[in-house]
């Protein structure tokens, strides 16, 4: 349909920096609105930047001497004018960056159903994340956005304010890639990706147990992922629970009303055993110096104590030992620190990240009735779609599993695995604390750059970016932005002339900035998974 022509009023031009035209409108076209304009041969993909109306009397610039007089000469507008960003130039199906000016009057018209996304050359296939948008909104009708898996390998982060739609769009991300028999593993902070069960996707959940709800039974441990699923509403379940000797290995759990939805739940939980020696990727608390030195500490405490559990460990540790030093006896760690030659600030460091282990009452939890509560087989859980609990679980809690699950990811990943890090800012913080930065960024680093290899993708999404690890915003080669504090636009790069959109966009309307796309978009995203809360 006819919209208009490029008017000679106007030069049209192509530089190295910017592309533009200038065209009279006879139809509306509101910002950010999308049109082509063809001429030459060829035709080019356009995107409204800037719409205004002239009184003949301005553009003669009569003067006006008083308001009155104002008042009395009529108005006389001309054309309605566009200022035209040009996006794409095409020569048959070939299209790329604009390299040649626009003719004069060349015509301008409303581009056809598809169009846009051809003379964008976007993907075909991927994840399916919605539609094309205008600015405003508006959804365009037969131009679907895909992700291609290489662009989830390069990682993404979606930012956007709490009811923007960050975690439907997550969600959305979750279903596609489950549907299409992808591995996916979902950190969920708050309990909002149990319910891709109610879309008919085998889930797997991975659920920590601290020492007070083991000692309730796994009756209480299968109410608290049946609570989870039904997002406090009233609901029906059965749940079957399953032992491999003394260790507890596995809850089936159906949810009969609302449903059909079913779960095979894994109890989480550590042994001293294994976690011990490798407490300095487990959790950022040892220093640079107490790192180096941790794993001799670990070997001779242990041998002294008679006892690899945490909990002796600690009480050994700290239990007074037969020397005396300026006349006080001198407590055991004191002791071995001056035995291996160590500053007791060292051995301080490594005592409290012991107790630390300790009070997370994840480490060597059994039930009432024995059965002990371990890590299970990753390669079997972490297979299909994966959800991880942390709701329930405090920051330090959830950090010390959220670092041992990923290294557990790391180790048995198969091609495609996506990774969905909800609240990404309590795991990955900005922080101050040297040694603390240097311990999650080695963990970003073998995650997303090491793990890359493997076919690791990583989602982080966040409401809070100024909170999270900077190294974070340098992995993500796709960024996607909700609705956002203007602050938060302007450190994530968004132009200036589309803050105004995005700082007060409706939920669900998205901004994508990626290598993936040869200019940056703005996508609808369509809510098919079922999402409570």
């Amino acid at each position: 349909m006819a919209c208009g022509f490029v008017s000679r009023q106007f030069k049209s031009s192509v530089s190295s920096e910017e592309a533009a035209a200038y065209a009279l409108l006879t139809c509306e076209a509101p910002v950010g609105s999308y049109l082509v304009v063809e001429g030459g041969g060829r035709k080019w993909l356009a995107k409204v930047r800037e719409v205004y109306l002239e009184d003949i009397y301005s553009v003669a610039k009569t003067p006006v001497l008083t308001p009155e007089q104002e008042r009395a000469m009529p108005l006389r507008l001309g054309p309605a004018v566009a200022v035209l960003e040009l996006v794409a130039e095409c020569s048959g199906d070939v299209c790329g960056p604009p390299a040649t000016p626009v003719p004069i009057h060349a015509e301008v018209r409303a581009p056809g159903p598809g169009e846009v996304g051809a003379m964008l050359s976007l993907p075909r296939q991927g994840v399916l994340l919605g539609d094309l948008a205008l600015p405003a909104g508006q959804a365009l009708e037969g131009e679907p956005v895909y992700l291609p898996l290489e662009a989830l390998r390069h990682h993404l982060l979606v930012v956007g304010t709490t009811g923007s739609g960050k975690t439907v769009l997550v969600k959305e991300i979750a279903l596609q890639l489950a549907n299409a028999g992808q591995n996916v593993v979902a950190l969920d902070a708050v309990g909002h990706f149990y319910h891709l069960a109610y879309n008919g996707v085998p889930v797997k959940v991975l659920l920590p147990v601290t020492r007070g709800l083991a000692k309730r039974g796994p009756r209480a441990i299968a109410r608290r992922a049946a609570s989870r699923a039904l997002w406090g509403r009233r609901g029906k379940f059965k749940a079957r629970v399953f032992r491999r000797g003394k260790a507890l290995s596995r809850i089936e759990l159906e949810i009969v009303e609302p449903g059909p939805a079913r779960l095979e739940v894994y109890p989480w939980a550590l042994k001293s055993p294994s976690v011990l020696p490798q407490l300095h990727r487990a959790m950022p608390i040892l220093t640079q110096q107490a790192r180096i030195f941790y794993r001799r500490v670990l070997q001779k405490a242990a041998e002294k104590a008679g006892s690899l559990s945490a909990e002796p460990l600690f009480q050994w540790l700290t239990s007074p030992s037969d020397d005396v030093q300026r006349g006080r006896p001198l407590v055991n760690y004191e002791k071995l620190g001056n035995d291996l030659g160590l500053h007791v600030s060292t051995m301080e460091n490594i005592v409290r990240a012991i107790l630390a282990l300790v009070e997370t009452e994840l480490v060597d939890v059994e039930t009432a009735g024995g059965a002990k509560v371990g890590e299970p087989d990753y390669g079997r859980v972490l297979s299909g779609y994966a959800v991880v609990d942390l709701s329930g679980l405090n920051t330090h809690q959830q950090r010390l599993v959220v670092y041992r699950v990923l290294d557990a990811v790391y180790r048995v990943a198969r091609p495609t695995t996506a990774v969905l890090i909800d609240e990404a800012h309590l795991f990955f913080p900005q922080t101050r604390n040297e040694d603390e930065q240097a311990f999650i960024e080695a963990h970003l680093t073998r995650l997303t750059r090491l793990g890359r290899a493997r076919g690791i993708g990583v989602v982080f999404a966040t409401h809070m970016p100024d909170d999270l690890n900077d190294v974070v915003l340098q992995l993500a080669n796709t960024k996607v932005v909700l609705r956002s504090d203007l602050k938060v636009l302007e450190k994530l790069g968004v132009p200036a002339g589309d803050r105004r959109f995005i700082a007060y966009a409706e939920r669900g309307l998205a901004y994508f900035a990626s290598f993936a796309y040869r200019y940056p978009l703005y996508v609808k995203v369509k809510k098919r998974a079922v999402h409570f809360g």
